[in-house]
């Protein structure tokens, strides 16, 4: 978004057209039409020529977009539980993401296809599945080497995000119940191979 316009004179209306440019583009996803910023436009009510005051591209409201939903944050994992096992904290933080994922699953393609497609080094993707994960057992005594619980956190990543979302219901073919089931057996048999199941 070009902050330099929104901060800039009637700040109340222009984040009003934002908010519109930002619905519209989600009300689209939704019904998975492919975003343009001429029909972003004309579902905002808007013209081009406004929505570009906004964004330069497609891929600056995707971006957007996906900041503006409510990604799991770690400190609603982190309470002050100690009877929680590893295990359950773990499938508790998966089970976060998935159905971030999922809720948001049309938003979270866009974003994704976004990311890929650029090549604008600003446009990253965020970190915050693995960033939950390494505070995680940063505080908490888990009996595995630094090595393991690295190679863990990696696997884990794999196995609570949008891209395993995308492989298991394009390429498997499966619904988002079966969907979110496999990805959650999946990290307890890893949790299991690593001694902290239950």
């Amino acid at each position: 978004m070009k902050e330099k316009h929104i901060t800039s004179g009637r700040r109340k209306q222009k984040q009003n057209t934002r908010d519109k440019i930002l619905e519209a583009s989600r009300k689209l996803l939704e019904k998975k039409v492919a975003l343009t910023m001429e029909n972003v436009a004309e579902s905002a009510g808007i013209s081009r020529a406004t929505i570009y005051r906004y964004y330069t591209n497609i891929d600056s409201i995707s971006m957007d977009l996906i900041l503006q939903l409510d990604v799991p944050k770690p400190d609603s994992f982190f309470g002050n539980d100690k009877e929680t096992s590893e295990n359950d904290t773990l499938l508790n933080i998966q089970k976060a993401y998935l159905d971030f994922s999922l809720r948001n699953e049309q938003t979270s393609r866009k974003f994704l296809a976004a990311v890929l497609a650029s090549s604008n080094p600003q446009m990253r993707r965020g970190k915050n599945r693995i960033n939950t994960l390494r505070e995680y057992f940063k505080s908490n005594n888990v009996d595995l080497s630094e090595e393991e619980k690295e190679k863990l956190i990696h696997l884990s990543v794999l196995l609570m995000g949008i891209e395993s979302i995308i492989t298991a219901k394009d390429v498997c073919e499966l619904d988002n119940e079966t969907t979110f089931e496999t990805l959650s057996w999946g990290l307890q048999m890893i949790l299991k191979g690593c001694g902290l199941h239950k």
